[in-house]
């Protein structure tokens, strides 16, 4: 089904690069001039209202993509008619906005563009600004969702949540993954900073999903919530995971049976907070459809193997403490003890100490390579805080120059660990045999 809007062509590569050519506007938490995008855009009837399509929203520093995933496939097997959004993509710019289990397709990211064209470049010379790319791109969905005919749509927040764009609709359901300390310069030093605004998702008697974090994070969440009268349950207390008979309970029922398709320990936590969303939302349909969609679900660039020259490369966009501390688990649990050859970078804004001590132990030799974006890390600084933590630091002019060399050094027994940043991880991907390491995201 194509979202048939009736205006000037425009193909995919310029729709591409017009909504990168916004990228040099940056980040502008706010949601004045989204909302009023969304007013012009005639999109109001997009954002939640009766009728169109309703939205679970999802936040949190570390595991809210995989809790997206998990909500998207639940949805799609329920036999929903499904978005989803993911931020940040990976592989292909399309996996930001999903239909069923499909990208959206460029012809409809082509014209979806168009449409909106207009109406963002009204934006330029008034008091609001210029719209971002985010901005441009959540307008993509909203507009895409909206044309689909959408049922439900599962909603990765971009950063943070209070002041995000995606913020602009009213869901059914909301759900905080976790809180951990990462974006500080943005959102906050503290825990409880940081709480504060990934709860700014919450809407007034809309029910909170709140998974496991620290508690004074916990505690400013739960103020929010009632502050807003919006039900909150818990990870721990009225959501709980059942290890025995694989089962979520939540206040409204027990679901058994159920086995996350993704790898590590914590998918059990963010599967079990995908499925009391479900409930919480009133999207339930049947147990069958639980199972199938958790069975099913699909993202890219966590902890995703693949074969290259005849070796396993790992690939996970683990890039701050707490997602460090979770991939180390995983690490053990899947691998054992063993010594890891690493290929890495990391933006700007991050925090490399904190997050390179933690695989401290675990990193035989790191290489360092060239990541295509603009807040990336010199190779040459990145490689000087390396050498604080790895024997072994080498520098690279390129991400498949540095893979391959660290193929070549890596003994039998030893795993190439690529990690420090999506945009790598995703680079590596598309550089990679598409036969052999790009999977189609879900």
């Amino acid at each position: 089904m194509s979202v048939g809007v009736d205006l000037m062509p425009m193909t995919y590569e310029q729709a591409l690069a017009y909504i990168s050519g916004l990228e040099a506007r940056g980040w502008r938490l706010g949601l004045d001039r989204m909302q009023e995008f969304v007013r012009r855009a005639n999109l109001s009837d997009s954002v939640g209202a009766p009728g169109g399509p309703q939205f679970i929203h999802v936040a949190g520093t570390n595991g809210k993509g995989s809790t997206t995933a998990f909500l998207q496939s639940i949805l799609f097997e329920s036999g929903y008619r499904t978005g989803a959004f993911f931020s940040p993509f990976v592989v292909d710019p399309r996996e930001r906005v999903q239909f069923g289990r499909n990208l959206i397709s460029k012809d409809d990211l082509a014209t979806v563009t168009a449409a909106l064209i207009p109406f963002a470049e009204t934006f330029s010379e008034t008091e609001y600004g210029g719209i971002t790319e985010f901005e441009f791109k959540t307008a993509v969905g909203l507009h895409f969702w909206k044309q689909m005919m959408c049922e439900w749509v599962a909603l990765e927040v971009g950063l943070g949540g209070r002041l995000d764009a995606t913020s602009v609709v009213t869901p059914r359901c909301s759900v905080i993954v976790s809180i951990g300390l990462d974006h500080t310069h943005i959102l906050g030093n503290t825990h409880a900073q940081i709480a504060f605004e990934k709860a700014g998702i919450i809407k007034t008697g809309v029910p909170v999903i709140v998974g496991e974090m620290p508690k004074e994070a916990e505690e400013v969440i739960v103020d929010v919530a009632l502050a807003h009268s919006a039900p909150c349950w818990r990870w721990g207390r009225e959501v709980v995971w059942d290890e025995d008979d694989k089962a979520v309970e939540t206040p409204l029922g027990r679901h058994t049976g159920l086995e996350p398709s993704l790898v590590g320990a914590i998918q059990k936590h963010n599967l079990s907070l995908a499925v009391a969303a479900i409930d919480a939302s009133g999207a339930f349909h049947s147990e069958d459809a639980l199972r199938s969609g958790t069975r099913l679900a699909s993202i890219p660039g966590r902890f995703q193997t693949v074969e290259y020259r005849g070796r396993t490369v790992l690939l996970d966009g683990a890039h701050n403490p707490d997602s460090a501390q979770v991939l180390i688990r995983a690490l053990e649990s899947q691998f054992g003890k063993r010594k890891f050859v690493l290929v890495t970078n990391m933006l700007t804004g991050h925090e490399p100490a904190d997050f390179y001590s933690i695989l401290d132990g675990w990193i035989r030799e790191a290489h360092v390579v060239p990541v295509d974006f603009h807040r990336a890390t010199p190779v040459p600084v990145m490689a000087e805080k390396l050498r604080d933590f790895y024997p072994k630091v080498v520098e690279h002019d390129s991400a498949v120059m540095g893979l391959d060399a660290a193929i070549d050094s890596a003994a039998p027994n030893e795993i190439v660990l690529v990690t420090g940043t999506f945009y790598l991880v995703g680079e590596i991907l598309r550089q990679l045999s598409a036969d052999t390491a790009c999977p189609q995201p879900p």
